[in-house]
C-alpha cells in the first residue's frame, strides 16, 4: 500500500513531468496547498514508486544545467492514482498546535498569546493572498473558473479548499485576537500602582 504522499506525488506527476526539485518546491511548507512535505520525505517516496514501476525519470543532459532527474509517472502509475482516487479518504486526524494552545490559553499572559496571534494571521494573511493570486492566474487563463475537463481543473478546485480553510482559520484567530486584547487591557489595569488606582477613583 502506497502512503498518502506517494499518491500526491503521482498526482502532480500526473499534471506533466517534473523534478524532485519541483515537487518539492510545490509542496514546501507553508505555501504547499496539495500536500506538505520536506525535501527529506519526498526523494525516498520517489525512489520507491521508481523501484514500483509506477515513476520513470530521465537524466537531463548536465550541459543544459545542473544534472536533475526528470520524473513522469508510467501507465502503471496511472491506473495505480485513479484506482486510488475512488478510495474513500482515510479519517483525516485534526491536530493543530495552535487550537491546543487556546485550549490552553489561561496559562500564558493575556499580551503575550495576543502577540502569538497577531504573528499567525500575519502567516495566514501571507498563504491566503499567495493562494488567491494562484487561483486568480488560472482564472485568467481560462476565462473564469476552469470547466471539470480542462486540466487545471483539479489543481483550481484543490486550491479552493486551501483558500476557503485559510479564509476560516483568519477569522477564527481574528475573533480569538479580539476575545483577548480586553483581557490585555484588564490586566493593565489591574497592574497599576495602589497610588494610581487611588489617584484614578478620585479623578472625577
Amino acid at each position: 500500500m502506497l502512503s498518502s504522499l506517494s499518491y500526491a506525488i503521482l498526482a502532480l506527476l500526473a499534471s506533466k513531468p517534473q523534478s524532485g526539485y519541483d515537487i518539492s518546491r510545490q509542496m514546501k511548507p507553508p505555501l504547499g496547498f496539495l500536500w506538505q512535505a520536506r525535501h527529506g520525505q519526498i526523494y525516498p517516496e520517489l525512489a520507491r514508486l521508481v523501484q514500483e514501476g509506477y515513476v520513470d525519470f530521465e537524466r537531463l543532459d548536465p550541459r543544459a544545467g545542473p544534472p536533475r532527474r526528470v520524473h513522469a509517472i508510467t501507465a502503471e502509475g496511472r491506473a495505480e492514482l485513479s484506482k486510488w482516487v475512488a478510495i474513500p479518504p482515510q479519517p483525516r486526524p485534526m491536530n493543530d498546535e495552535l487550537v491546543v494552545k487556546a485550549f490552553a490559553l489561561r496559562k500564558a499572559k493575556a499580551g503575550s498569546a495576543v502577540e502569538l496571534l497577531k504573528d499567525q494571521v500575519k502567516l495566514h494573511e501571507h498563504r491566503l493572498g499567495a493562494l488567491e493570486q494562484r487561483a486568480a492566474a488560472i482564472e485568467s487563463r481560462d476565462s473564469g473558473a476552469p470547466d471539470p475537463s480542462s486540466v487545471r481543473f483539479g489543481e483550481y478546485a484543490a486550491l479552493r479548499r486551501a483558500i476557503g480553510s485559510e479564509r476560516d482559520y483568519l477569522v477564527w484567530c481574528r475573533w480569538l485576537q479580539q476575545q483577548l486584547e480586553p483581557a490585555r487591557s484588564t490586566g493593565r489595569s489591574k497592574g497599576r500602582s495602589p497610588a494610581k488606582r487611588s489617584a484614578a477613583r478620585r479623578a472625577p
